[in-house]
């Protein structure tokens, strides 16, 4: 049985809000069947008119969305009939109301405009209307916002390229007010990603922190180290206490003025989390980071739980995802990280993309195929310089594209005169210690040209930040990669691969099953022990998002949805 509210007052709202504790019993609705009939009316009115994009002088989020819903039902009201408003609606009232615990702003949704519709409900046709348009936006724009984002990622930018579907929120609705579960169905929208869930539990603290004013700037001066007596030591102390890095206990037997031992150990774990150098000194480095405001950092964790709303909602069994902006990949199996390892990812002007597609093999001892853009932007400037340059790096000329024609002699090639647009001929590098891929290769076939490999640069893995490669991306242990992706010991083990890579030739292993891969950029996350790791933002995704996601988000939204 459905249940329903008699709505004459403001108190309606305290009542719709303290549900699901509330439980009415039908109460006759003051109005006749010609109030339902006029109420059907206002709603066609208003959705057919040339202002159907506006209700009580707010703007529908999705007009479209809400015009479909209602064409499917003949106009008539969604929230109520003859016996009143539906108990469905405080479901709906209450999820909402709380919509910044997923990271979605309160301020997205006509709360305040509902709100006064509730209480001032007495049966007017027109606001009977008005109101249940209100309701139906209000489901469609959170459900949509909770379960695929605020943000089309493809209208926002051109460096996301995982498959991406808006949620179908009218189909939701209509099953939501069928079976009575609009409050089960909304607690379905957000993702149950584990990092999303540790995302949203994060960001609670911060939630917490800037509800009582945030933490304090600490004024700029000296190196603060181990040693040293000031008052911005007890500032630094403030600080670290309001984010976890020191532990109360800690701090309590403590000289508040002097930098010691316990302040040295969560200086350091700051900056871990932070990717800094941990060297446990407060430079300007680390200060800078320090000072940034928590409201900032609430909005870079919002941004990052919103990249989680636009990956595939069921991730598979296994996976490889690799976090350029933490330079980490990690293999996941059966959401438990099984491998994880540093990676370098592309320079800043030749930034990896944001894709997934699926490894199929894995090449030993391969050629390295120099793309064009490396060979225009790199190779022929150093070719022009030093003609030797090919022979010492062992590269050689082929008149395919693809690596496999007749070898060119590089000394009868003008090489002043090449235009590295027109050049008809590639370069192709041969197996070895020096190989830019180095001695293995995960192939991903992508539209990209974008891989997985080994690096004869194995000091690169040891600077905190790894933006170095021409886009691909570098492992820093591609033998454990290789034993856990052909997931054979006894075959394929440590010491059956480093003698294939010995003897130099090149050697092409299918694997048994293929694995996806996702590359994705976060600059927040929560590892498996609770930390918020906070990362820079190497390729200014954060600023492109940033400036959607503090402007009008929803129109973005609307407007992407309705081209596609």
């Amino acid at each position: 049985m459905r249940c329903f509210l008699k709505i004459k007052s403001g108190l309606a709202v305290l009542l719709l809000l303290a549900m699901p504790a509330l439980q009415a019993a039908p109460q006759q609705w003051p109005a006749s069947p010609t109030t339902m009939e006029q109420a059907t009316d206002a709603i066609r009115y208003i959705l057919t008119g040339s202002n159907g994009s506006w209700v009580d002088g707010e703007r529908l989020a999705l007009p479209d969305e809400v015009s479909s819903f209602y064409a499917n039902r003949d106009f008539r009201p969604a929230w109520f009939d003859r016996d009143g408003i539906f108990l469905e609606t405080g479901d709906l009232m209450r999820v909402v109301h709380r919509a910044d615990a997923e990271g979605l702003p309160v301020s997205d949704y006509p709360l305040a405009a509902v709100d006064k519709l509730l209480s001032g409900a007495s049966g007017d046709p027109q606001q009977l209307a008005q109101l249940d348009l209100l309701l139906t936006d209000t489901f469609l724009l959170y459900s949509r916002n909770a379960y695929s984002g605020r943000i089309d990622p493809h209208a926002l930018s051109q460096d996301w390229f995982i498959p991406y579907h808006r949620y179908d929120a009218v189909t939701a609705l209509e099953h939501a007010l069928a079976t009575h579960t609009v409050g089960p169905t909304l607690a379905t929208m957000p993702p149950t990603h584990d990092g999303y869930v540790r995302l949203r539990t994060a960001l609670q603290r911060y939630l917490a922190v800037a509800a009582q004013g945030g933490w304090p700037n600490i004024v700029a001066g000296p190196v603060l180290r181990p040693g040293v007596r000031s008052v911005r030591v007890m500032e630094l102390r403030r600080r670290l206490l309001l984010t976890g890095d020191l532990a109360a206990d800690q701090d309590q037997t403590a000289t508040p003025q002097l930098f010691d031992t316990p302040l040295l150990r969560a200086v350091q774990h700051f900056q871990q989390r932070h990717g800094i150098k941990a060297d446990g000194t407060v430079g300007d480095t680390t200060l800078a980071a320090l000072n940034v405001p928590v409201a900032a950092r609430i909005a870079q964790v919002e941004i990052n739980m919103e990249r989680w709303r636009w990956l595939p909602r069921h991730e598979p069994a296994r996976f490889i995802m690799v976090n350029m902006a933490g330079f980490e990949l990690q293999v996941i199996d059966h959401q438990q990280p099984a491998l994880r390892m540093r990676v370098i990812v592309g320079r800043n002007y030749r930034q990896t993309p944001i894709f997934s597609a699926t490894m199929t093999s894995l090449v030993i001892n391969p050629y390295w195929y120099v793309p064009p853009t490396v060979f225009r932007d790199d190779i022929l400037p150093r070719l022009r310089r030093d003609p030797s340059y090919l022979e010492r790096e062992g590269l050689k000329v082929f008149s395919s594209l693809q690596g496999d024609g007749i070898e060119v002699d590089p000394s009868a090639i003008d090489w002043s005169k090449v235009d590295p647009d027109t050049f008809p001929d590639t370069l192709r590098q041969q197996p070895g210690p020096h190989n830019a891929l180095g001695r293995i290769k995960f192939m991903l076939p992508n539209r990209y040209g974008i891989y997985l490999h080994d690096t004869p640069h194995r000091w690169l893995f040891e600077r905190t930040v790894r933006a170095f490669s021409s886009g691909c991306i570098r492992l820093e242990h591609p033998i454990d990669l290789a034993q856990y992706v052909l997931a054979d010991p006894q075959q394929w083990n440590h010491d059956t691969i480093t003698h294939l890579i010995d003897q130099g030739k090149p050697v092409k292993v299918p694997l048994p099953r293929p694995l996806p891969v996702y590359l994705t950029y976060m600059t927040a996350w929560v590892d498996q022990y609770g930390t918020l790791e906070l990362r820079d933002d190497i390729y200014g995704r954060d600023q492109h998002l940033l400036q959607a996601w503090q402007g009008n988000a929803t129109e973005v939204a609307a407007t992407s949805a309705n081209d596609r």
